[in-house]
């Protein structure tokens, strides 16, 4: 990391030099500069420590400290001045002063302001460097659907954007692309203009996640050893965007729901609290409602989350979509693979569009780019595709009464997980989708059954309205 810089202009020799030893106090390394540091017009400067003697050294660092600031507009000003300097007062508001310290300086007030301001520094630098960051990374690709559910989300976020802190919870299957949906809520918003961060709650153990999301004070805790600015903090002013939200813990909900009605929370180990202005928008592809039922989420911030709520439908639902998808991403990887005159032939045509795509939207895009990648010819064709390597999906039927399990198995047999999927979405039909009176069915726990809807890609809401008729 760059040392900060601070530009020194005292015209006193034995005071210039009594500077420069207390700047060697500072708990981090700095390089100090002197006027001639000036010349090149370049030099990055964060402080500017400016001695007063009298008024001919105050009017010749006028024209220095213009010089500074014209070159580093941020700098901060900090004035040592004797006791008995005139209109003192009047001078230090003409400077733009952000502090002062009166002559003979004391070591420990000085050393203890450079370090706050220091401090104070490095904050403003974290959010501009996450927002210039964020800016780049956050052009959202067009959501690409001219289905009637599509069209349906599409008025509903921007009915959504026109607030700039509603909170937004984006439900859907995996793969369907609500990490884009959010990125156009906050790209559509006027706060398009200022940060939009995203953390998948998911990838981090629930202590990271907490310290990652509020930030900490130094000393909070062994490795802490200085101040760190939390992702809600960096979203300060735009959009911060909560993925895998059911998987953060009880704990930290806690603190994720004052955010949300008070807009203030404190730093890890810190007394101080912070207000922010910023839109949360939380996205799972988990059963809330259950979520909360089980008592692994929060019911009050389920509900502050929930303030409006978009389904994203699974590309199996619109199947009108998958062709204008296919042209758009079949198109973009042939020129990034340098392949302008490769074409799609009719039967991998026809298999995209047969396709049941139970890993959605991304699950499409990944095997178009596969595809055009290992192309040979001058047409891509079914074989392709790494969509047959998957097996045919077989019908199995299951029927039970109190002591016989009866499984009508297909002529040319199934796989084990085949028939355990088929048992998991028959339980499903039974509790109408409650994942916690199925896990009981099951004899397994509710952890357990979670596990496996991943694994299968099942999602139990598709199982919420049905109704299981006996014969």
């Amino acid at each position: 990391m760059n040392r900060h810089a601070i530009l020194l202009l005292e015209p006193n020799d034995w005071e210039r030099e009594h500077i420069r030893n207390q700047l060697r106090e500072l708990s981090t390394p700095v390089r100090v500069l002197e006027s001639e540091h000036l010349q090149n017009g370049r030099t990055r400067i964060d402080i500017v420590i400016l001695g007063l003697s009298d008024t001919v050294s105050l009017e010749t660092a006028r024209a220095q400290l213009a010089r500074a600031r014209a070159q580093s507009p941020k700098a901060q000003l900090i004035v040592c001045a004797p006791r008995e300097t005139p209109d003192l007062d009047t001078k230090i508001l003409e400077l733009g002063a952000r502090a002062f310290v009166l002559k003979p300086i004391d070591e420990g007030t000085f050393v203890a302001l450079l370090e706050e301001t220091l401090s104070q520094i490095s904050l403003r630098k974290q959010r501009e460097a996450y927002a210039r960051s964020s800016q780049k990374s956050s052009a959202a690709p067009d959501i690409i659907g001219n289905s009637d559910s599509i069209r349906s989300v599409m008025a509903l976020l921007e009915k959504v954007a026109e607030s700039s802190n509603t909170s937004v919870l984006l439900l859907g299957e995996s793969g369907v692309g609500k990490s884009l949906f959010a990125r156009t809520i906050h790209e559509k918003s006027n706060q398009a203009r200022g940060p939009y961060i995203e953390i998948n709650c998911a990838t981090l153990p629930t202590a990271l996640l907490e310290s990652e999301l509020f930030g900490y004070e130094p000393g909070a805790f062994t490795d802490a050893r200085s101040r760190k600015l939390g992702l809600i903090e960096l979203a300060d002013g735009g959009t911060l965007f909560l993925d895998e939200i059911t998987e953060v813990d009880l704990s930290t909900q806690a603190k994720l729901l004052k955010v949300l009605d008070s807009k203030r929370f404190r730093r890890l180990g810190g007394d101080k609290e912070i207000n922010v202005d910023v839109r949360v928008v939380a996205a799972t592809n988990r059963d809330l409602p259950e979520s909360v039922r089980s008592g692994d989420f929060r019911e009050d911030l389920y509900y502050r989350l929930n303030v409006v709520e978009i389904h994203i439908p699974p590309l199996r639902e619109r199947p009108e979509d998958i062709e204008l998808i296919t042209a758009h991403y079949f198109d973009f990887f042939r020129r990034k693979f340098n392949k302008p005159d490769l074409e799609l032939s009719g039967d991998a045509r026809s298999l995209i569009r047969e396709y049941s795509w139970p890993g959605n939207v991304r699950e499409l895009i990944n095997a178009l780019e596969r595809a055009v990648l290992l192309s040979n010819g001058p047409e891509l064709s079914r074989r392709d595709l790494p969509l047959e390597e998957r097996p045919t999906p077989q019908t199995v039927a299951i029927a039970a009464d109190d002591s016989v399990i009866a499984i009508d198995l297909p002529e040319n047999g199934v796989s084990l997980d085949r028939v355990e999927r088929a048992l998991i979405e028959e339980t499903l039909k039974r509790t109408r989708g409650n994942v916690s009176r199925a896990a009981d069915m099951l004899r397994i726990s509710r952890g357990a059954l979670r596990n496996k809807l991943t694994r299968y890609k099942i999602d139990p809401h598709a199982y919420r309205g049905r109704v299981l008729v006996e014969s």
